[in-house]
C-alpha cells in the first residue's frame, strides 16, 4: 500500500521586490517566503513544489541571493526537497538561477523528465513567452507508469481570466494523462477542473501583495495524494495590511480638515500599514498631495499613497481614441528617425538581439565595430581620400575685431586646386598653403583690412608679437622654419622684389631671386594666395597712396619685411626690396618622400585650417 503524500504548492513569491522603494516592503516578501518554509518543516511535507517567479527580478541583488540560499538550506537540513519552474520575471536567456541552487543541491529543477516523490511523477514547463505557445514542443515527456502525474506551470490558462494558453489543449498534447495542474502567475488563490472534470487546476496565488488591487489574504496550497483520491487545501498567509481609505469632498470649503478628518477615523489601523488614500467628489480645491502623505505619515503609516480621483472636465471623444501597433514596428520607425550611422545600427542591433547576453555585448561590439573599421581603412588608406574644411566667407564686419583671428585665418581657402604634398616629409598631415622653404612664411595670419593710412601708421611688431601670434583654438601660435612643403598652384603668384633676378620652380611653383652679389645662391620668396574674391596686392614704397580698397590688406610678412626685424632665429628678415640676408637656401624634399625629422608637437601650428589625410592615422 502506498502511503499518503503531501505536497506544498506556492509560487508568485516575489523576493526582492523593493515595493514603493521601501526596504520594509522588501523584507515583508522574504518574511512571507519564510512563513511557507517554517510551515513545511513543521508539516514534514514531502516536497515544495514552486511554480515560477521565486524572484522578482532576472538580475536579483547578492543580498537576495544569499537570504534565499539561507531558506532553502533549512529545508534541505530537513530533507525536504525543493522542486521549481521559472517564472516570466526572473526568466534569463541560458543559464537560470534555479540551476545554480540546482548545482548547490538546494533545488531541482523540473522538465520533461519526471521528478520522482514517492508514487508521485512531477513535471515541469518553464513560463513560455505569448508569441511561442502555438509552436511549444510537446515531445520529450517521459511518461511514468503506475503512478500519480503532476504538471507544474507558469502561465495564465484557461478557464481563468485574462487566459494566454488552453489548459485542455495542452492536456490533450502530452503523452500522458495528469491528475493536477499546478500553477502560478495568477495571485490570486483559484481552483478548478478542466472541461472533462478529470484534471485539478489550480493556483495558490501570490505570498504577498503585489499592488493594491490583492487585497485578499494571501495563501498557499497542500496537495494530499493517497489512496482516497487527490485533495487540494488553502493554507493562509499573514502579512502586512494595506489600509484603503476614501474621502468624498464636499463643496469647496476647508477641504483639508474634511479629509484629516476620515483619515481620523482609522487612528488604530494606519500605524505599520501601507496606507492608500483615494479622494473623490466634485470639489475643485487644489490639494498638496506630498502635504497629505506627511500627514498619513505623522500617524504612523509604513507607506502613504495618495490618488486623487475627483472627476475631471471630460476629454473630446477624438483624444481618447487610442491606436495601438507593432512594437518592432514601432522600435524600426524610430531608429529610422534617429538617422543612425553604420556603427550606431550595429550596436542597436547588439544591445536589442535576445541571443546575446549583457556580459557579452562589451566584446561583441568591439569585435563588429572593428570589421566595419577594417572594411573602410581601404578608402581611408587610399591617396587620393581627402576632406575639404570649407573656408569662412570674409566678412568686413568681422574683420574688424581683432579677437576673432581664428575665424579670419580660415579666410585663406584650401582650394581643390592647390594640390598638397601629404607625404612630403610629414607622418600624419598636409601642410597649408603658406608653409614653404624653410623660413617663416605665412600666407595671412591676421586678415583684418587696412587703409593705407593704418598701414602707414601702424605701428612696428616686435619680435615677441609676432612669433606669439595667439589662436583661440590652438593656444600661442609658434613658426618654424624645419620643414619645406613644396606644392602646386593654379594660383597667381606676385613678387615685390625687384633688385634680383627672379626664378620659378618649374614643380612647386616657389619662385626664387638670385642675388646679384652673392652668385647663384637662392632664397624662396613669399608668395601670399591670392583668394578668389579679394585680390592681394603689395605696392612698393614710391607708389602714392590711394583710398581704402579691399585689395590692399597688410599680411604680417609685410611687417616682417620692414628693415631690422628679426625672425624667431635672430636673423634679419628681407628688406622692402625682396632681398634676402645671406644664408644657405634649406633643400626642397620630394614630392612622396617623408623627411627624417618630424615637426615637434605644439610647433609652427598654422594659423589657416589644415587638410587631414584619415588614412595616415589607421
Amino acid at each position: 500500500m502506498a502511503r499518503e503524500i503531501r505536497i506544498l504548492h506556492t509560487a508568485d513569491t516575489h523576493l526582492g521586490y523593493k515595493q514603493y522603494h521601501s526596504e520594509a516592503r522588501r523584507k515583508d516578501f522574504f518574511a512571507a517566503f519564510e512563513l511557507v518554509v517554517n510551515d513545511a518543516v513543521e508539516m514534514q511535507v514531502d516536497a515544495v513544489v514552486h511554480a515560477g517567479d521565486l524572484f522578482d527580478s532576472r538580475n536579483p541583488t547578492l543580498e537576495d541571493l544569499l537570504e534565499t540560499m539561507s531558506l532553502l538550506s533549512r529545508l534541505k537540513a530537513v530533507d525536504i526537497p525543493f522542486l521549481g519552474i521559472v517564472g516570466n520575471h526572473e526568466s534569463k536567456q541560458n543559464t537560470q538561477w534555479l540551476d545554480l541552487f540546482e548545482e548547490m543541491r538546494l533545488a531541482t529543477r523540473l522538465g520533461k523528465k519526471p521528478h520522482m516523490v514517492g508514487n508521485v511523477a512531477i513535471y515541469g514547463i518553464d513560463s513560455v513567452p505569448k508569441s511561442k505557445i502555438p509552436i511549444f514542443d510537446y515531445s520529450g515527456f517521459s511518461p511514468a507508469e503506475n503512478c500519480w502525474k503532476l504538471l507544474v506551470m507558469h502561465q495564465i490558462m484557461s478557464p481563468f481570466p485574462y487566459a494566454e494558453w488552453d489548459c485542455d489543449e495542452v492536456l490533450e498534447n502530452l503523452p500522458f494523462r495528469v491528475d493536477a495542474v499546478l500553477l502560478g502567475d495568477y495571485h490570486e488563490h483559484a481552483i478548478t477542473k478542466n472541461k472533462t472534470g478529470e484534471t485539478w487546476i489550480t493556483y495558490p496565488g501570490s505570498t504577498e501583495r503585489n499592488s493594491v488591487s490583492e487585497m485578499g489574504a494571501r495563501s498557499y496550497n497542500i496537495i494530499t495524494l493517497s489512496e482516497k483520491g487527490l485533495e487540494i487545501s488553502k493554507r493562509t498567509i499573514p502579512t502586512r495590511k494595506f489600509l484603503p481609505i476614501k474621502v468624498e469632498l464636499t463643496g469647496e470649503d476647508k477641504p483639508y480638515e474634511q479629509i484629516f478628518s476620515t483619515v481620523n477615523e482609522y487612528f488604530e489601523e494606519i500605524p505599520d500599514s501601507v496606507v492608500i488614500l483615494d479622494i473623490f467628489g466634485d470639489s475643485e480645491a487644489v490639494l498638496s498631495l506630498s502635504e497629505l502623505e506627511e500627514y498619513l505619515l505623522s500617524k504612523g503609516a509604513l507607506v502613504p499613497r495618495v490618488n486623487d480621483l475627483r472627476v475631471k472636465e471630460s476629454l473630446p471623444e477624438e483624444i481618447l481614441k487610442v491606436s495601438f501597433s507593432d512594437p518592432d514596428h514601432a522600435v524600426a520607425n524610430e531608429i529610422k528617425n534617429m538617422s543612425l550611422n553604420d556603427g550606431g545600427l550595429i550596436i542597436d542591433e547588439i544591445i536589442r538581439s535576445p541571443n546575446i547576453s549583457r556580459s557579452r555585448v562589451d566584446e561583441e561590439t568591439e569585435g563588429r565595430l572593428s570589421k566595419l573599421i577594417e572594411a573602410m581603412a581601404a578608402d581611408f588608406k587610399s591617396p587620393d581620400f581627402r576632406i575639404e574644411l570649407p573656408a569662412c566667407p570674409s566678412s568686413p564686419a568681422s574683420s574688424s575685431s581683432p579677437s576673432s583671428l581664428s575665424s579670419h585665418v580660415m579666410k585663406t581657402e584650401i582650394s581643390a586646386k592647390a594640390e598638397f604634398a601629404g607625404e612630403a616629409g610629414f607622418a600624419g598631415e598636409s601642410r597649408p598653403v603658406g608653409i614653404i622653404a624653410g623660413k617663416l612664411e605665412i600666407t595671412e595670419l591676421s586678415g583684418v583690412l587696412r587703409t593705407s593710412d593704418e598701414i602707414e601708421n601702424a605701428e612696428q611688431p616686435s619680435n615677441s608679437e609676432f612669433l606669439e601670434l595667439t589662436d583661440s583654438d590652438s593656444g600661442p601660435l609658434e613658426l618654424s622654419n624645419e620643414f619645406i612643403v613644396p606644392y602646386k598652384s593654379d594660383f597667381p603668384q606676385e613678387t615685390s622684389g625687384t633688385s634680383g633676378t627672379s626664378g620659378k620652380s618649374p614643380e612647386t611653383g616657389i619662385e626664387f631671386l638670385k642675388d646679384k652679389d652673392n652668385g647663384p645662391e637662392t632664397k624662396p620668396e613669399i608668395k601670399p594666395e591670392v583668394k578668389p574674391e579679394v585680390k592681394l596686392e603689395i605696392k612698393p614704397d614710391n607708389e602714392p597712396e590711394s583710398e581704402f580698397s579691399e585689395s590692399q590688406p597688410e599680411t604680417e610678412i609685410q611687417k616682417l619685411a620692414e628693415p631690422g626685424v628679426k625672425g624667431k632665429s635672430g636673423k634679419e628678415a628681407p628688406d622692402k626690396a625682396g632681398k634676402l640676408p645671406e644664408e644657405k637656401p634649406a633643400r626642397a624634399m620630394e614630392l612622396g618622400i617623408k623627411g627624417k625629422s618630424g615637426q615637434k608637437k605644439g610647433k609652427g601650428r598654422s594659423a589657416v585650417p589644415r587638410q587631414y589625410n584619415l588614412g595616415d592615422y589607421l
